[in-house]
C-alpha cells in the first residue's frame, strides 16, 4: 500500500518503526502505527496505519488516548498484600517519593500526546518511585551500535525522571505475548524491559521495512489507576546494520531508539512534524520541545506501592 522508495531525489529506502502498546490484566489496548524514516528530507503524505491485535480472552479493547477502566475481574484491591498468580508481591523497590527529578524543558510545548490517561487525568506511566529495570539481548547487535541504546535510555531517563537500571544480558527472545511476570526467569518481580536485537523471523512485527517496535504492559486493580509494569523494544538487526553504514546513520538509529523508548514510557504519536514523536522521522534532531514536555509530564504518573 505504501511505497518503499521515493524515486525522486535518489532517496534511500524508507525505514519504518512501529509503536505497539499493550495493556493487560483484564484490559487490553493495542495499536500499531508506522513511522517512516528518511535519511534526508520529510516524507510527503502520512503512511501511518492502525490495526488492532487480538484481545485477551475476556478483556476489553480500547484505542490510544481514549482509555477507559476495564472490568474488576479478580484482582486484589489497592493496598492489598495478597499475591496474584499473574503478579509479584507488591511494592518491590518502591520508595516514598520519586527517585529522580526530570529536567524541565527550556520551552514548553503542547505538541505531545499520552498513549492513555487515568480517570483523574494523570498519564498512564511507570511509577517514578521505583527503578525501571531492563535487560538486553545483544547477541545480534551490529557493529557500530555500541552505546547508542544506553545513550537513548539516558536521554529518556533525564526527560522523565525515571531511574533505569541495566540488569545486563539476557537470552530471552521477544515473543508475541510476553508475560509481564516471569518468576522462573526473573524472580518475584515484574519482568524487566526486554531490549532485543532481532529478526523478522523471531519478531514478525518487524516484517517488511519495519525497523523497530516498542510497547509496554499496564496493570490495574479494577477501576483503579493503571501503571506500566514491563515492556519491550525490538530492533531489526539487518536494517539497522544497513542504516549504520550510511553517512549519519548512527544519528537516525538513535532517533529511532528514542522514539520507541518514548512509546514504551507512555507517549503517542503527534501531528507536529517538528517533534520526534511525529510518525515520520525526517531529521535525526532528537527529542524536541513537545516530546520533552510530554516526557516531563509523565513524571506525574502514580507511585504504586500496591503493585
Amino acid at each position: 500500500m505504501y511505497p518503499d522508495f521515493e524515486p525522486d531525489g535518489g532517496r534511500p529506502p524508507r525505514r519504518r518503526s512501529t509503536g505497539m502498546y499493550l495493556f493487560r490484566n483484564l484490559l487490553v489496548v493495542a495499536a500499531a502505527t508506522v513511522v517512516a524514516l528518511l535519511v534526508s528530507g520529510f516524507l510527503r503524505g502520512d503512511p501511518r496505519i492502525t490495526s488492532l491485535f487480538p484481545a485477551l480472552p475476556g478483556a476489553t479493547r480500547e484505542t490510544p488516548g481514549n482509555a477507559q477502566p476495564g472490568p474488576a475481574g479478580t484482582a486484589a484491591a489497592p493496598g492489598s498484600t495478597r499475591q496474584q498468580d499473574d503478579a509479584p508481591p507488591p511494592g518491590l523497590e518502591e520508595a516514598a517519593n520519586p527517585l529522580l527529578t526530570p529536567v524541565k524543558p527550556a520551552v514548553e510545548s503542547t505538541s505531545y500526546k499520552f498513549l492513555a490517561t487515568n480517570p483523574d487525568g494523570t498519564p498512564v506511566g511507570y511509577s517514578p518511585c521505583r527503578p525501571v529495570h531492563y535487560v538486553v539481548n545483544a547477541d545480534l547487535a551490529p557493529a557500530g551500535s555500541e552505546g547508542l541504546l544506553e545513550d537513548a535510555v539516558a536521554r529518556v531517563s533525564a526527560a522523565t525522571g525515571l531511574k533505569f537500571i541495566n540488569d545486563g544480558a539476557t537470552k530471552e527472545k521477544p515473543t508475541a505475548k510476553r508475560e509481564a511476570y516471569q518468576p522462573k526467569l526473573y524472580g518475584d518481580r515484574w519482568a524487566p524491559l526486554l531490549f532485543s536485537w532481532t529478526t523478522p523471523e523471531t519478531s514478525p512485527a518487524l516484517a517488511g521495512k519495519v525497523i523497530g517496535t516498542g510497547g509496554s504492559t499496564a496493570y490495574s486493580f479494577g477501576t483503579g489507576p493503571r501503571s506500566y509494569v514491563s515492556g519491550r523494544l525490538d530492533l531489526d538487526t539487518a536494517q539497522i546494520t544497513e542504516l549504520l553504514g550510511l553517512p549519519g546513520g548512527a544519528d537516525y538509529v538513535s532517533a529511532v531508539m528514542q522514539h520507541e523508548l518514548a512509546h514504551v514510557v507512555g507517549l503517542d504519536h503527534v501531528d507536529d512534524p517538528i517533534q520526534l514523536m511525529y510518525p515520520e522521522i525526517g531529521a535525526p534532531d532528537g527529542l524536541a520541545a513537545g516530546d520533552l514536555t510530554g516526557l516531563y509530564k509523565l513524571h506525574a504518573a502514580h507511585c504504586r506501592d500496591d503493585l
